[in-house]
């Protein structure tokens, strides 16, 4: 019995590196869901609380995708049919692509660089609508027991339900989504928002986040060849260089995904950046960020993660 109760204390008591991170919610007037593992350790903030998942998704879904080329339904080089009403919202490298054609050709390998390294709506958008939709990714988290993770929205559905507005083939015209957000009250749009912030789906937990991606790199998600190559396509990503990146010192390779929500009446509910660090020897960390309820400038919400990076790197 006085066992039982020891052993119970011992885990409610924070490790100096969650007391840290504790301290970092203080500072900087966020709350944070963090999680550092190594072989050997874990450390948590947040651990089973549920965050937005944003831009981060798409590195979920290219996870799926590779399965699919695993069970043998796709193929890397594999051409797809991309047309301009196949295109999102927010940032979206194949509009520039596209230009001013009906149609182009794209391969999966494409598809999968574009969404996780400069995290492109409209390639990820055309990857769930091709492989089924959200439930074959979270079939994917549940064949590889991803507890407290759920896709369920494309971009576009999820960027526009934010603002109150449901997704209509026609937003594909910025200026037609743009004169439809017009027609929205700001109150409107900060109780949309407020929706969101209580909405369970497109969510994710610090443990989750960090099991998938240990499985990664332990080879457990994805066969040696695609997981080689998709720690390679992670460790290309080019956003968040003031996030995670900033903190990682010399010596270590990063690979990750970031993922930002759009801000209401001055509180941004997901500043994040996930992913893991390796170096020469063979050594890894697995370190998530995910950064909510913040008030401060996007700099400094950068910051936050860059220091949550550093933390993993202190000795405990």
């Amino acid at each position: 019995m006085i066992a039982s109760a020891l052993l119970v204390l011992i885990t409610l008591v924070p490790s100096p590196i969650e007391a840290k991170l504790a301290a970092l919610e203080k500072t900087n007037k966020c709350e944070i869901g963090a999680a550092i593992v190594t072989p050997t350790e874990t450390h948590f903030s947040r651990k089973n609380e549920r965050f937005s998942l944003q831009s981060v998704m798409k590195m979920v879904v290219s996870m799926t995708a590779l399965h699919l080329v695993e069970r043998g339904k796709w193929k890397l080089d594999q051409p797809f049919t991309f047309r301009f009403s196949d295109l999102s919202i927010s940032h979206q490298p194949l509009s520039d692509e596209l230009g001013n054609r009906n149609s182009m050709t794209v391969t999966l390998d494409q598809l999968i660089e574009l969404s996780t390294t400069e995290s492109c709506s409209a390639s990820v958008d055309f990857m769930i609508r091709k492989m089924g939709g959200t439930k074959v990714v979270n079939e994917f988290l549940k064949k590889h027991d991803i507890k407290g993770m759920s896709v369920d929205r494309e971009e576009r559905e999820l960027q526009t339900n934010v603002v109150g507005l449901t997704w209509r083939p026609e937003f594909v015209h910025i200026d037609k989504l743009e004169a439809a957000k017009k027609q929205i009250s700001e109150d409107e749009q900060h109780n949309a928002y407020r929706r969101y912030q209580i909405d369970p789906r497109d969510t994710t937990t610090p443990a989750a986040m960090a099991d998938l991606l240990k499985k990664l790199v332990q080879g457990k998600l994805l066969s040696p060849e695609h997981t080689a190559y998709f720690m390679g396509v992670m460790e290309r990503t080019q956003t968040g260089p003031d996030r995670l990146k900033a903190g990682v010192p010399d010596g270590w390779i990063l690979g990750h995904k970031t993922g930002t929500s759009s801000r209401s009446r001055g509180i941004a509910w997901a500043t994040n950046d996930v992913g893991y660090v390796r170096n020469e020897s063979g050594e890894w960390k697995i370190i998530v960020a995910l950064i909510r309820n913040s008030k401060q400038t996007y700099e400094v919400r950068e910051a936050t993660i860059r220091q949550v990076a550093e933390v993993a790197f202190e000795t405990n």
